[in-house]
């Protein structure tokens, strides 16, 4: 069953440079929508922010990243999705 718009979820935020990422921190602190999870990335010049939002927001911030962004200063949005290390099926080494 898909989630309700209303379910928050995990989601990437990148930034092709730290300063775009950390003015959107700046903005995400005083957001009730956005809750910042984790910070990857050097303290001073963050690449990558782990956020829970619900999809509708993920979608507006998807909107307003391709509206604003250039291709030297632009922030991305993508489902935060588990790793794995094989795609599928059983290990087998040899």
């Amino acid at each position: 069953m898909p989630d309700s718009p209303s379910t928050k979820s995990r989601f990437l935020i990148h930034a092709a440079r730290g300063a775009p990422l950390t003015d959107f921190l700046a903005l995400a602190s005083s957001d009730a929508d956005i809750a910042v999870v984790d910070v990857i990335g050097p303290r001073e010049r963050p690449h990558t922010a782990v956020v829970e939002i619900t999809a509708d927001k993920a979608r507006l911030l998807d909107q307003h990243f391709r509206l604003t962004g250039t291709p030297a200063h632009q922030l991305t949005i993508e489902p935060d999705r588990p790793l794995s290390m094989f795609d599928s099926g059983p290990f087998d080494p040899f």
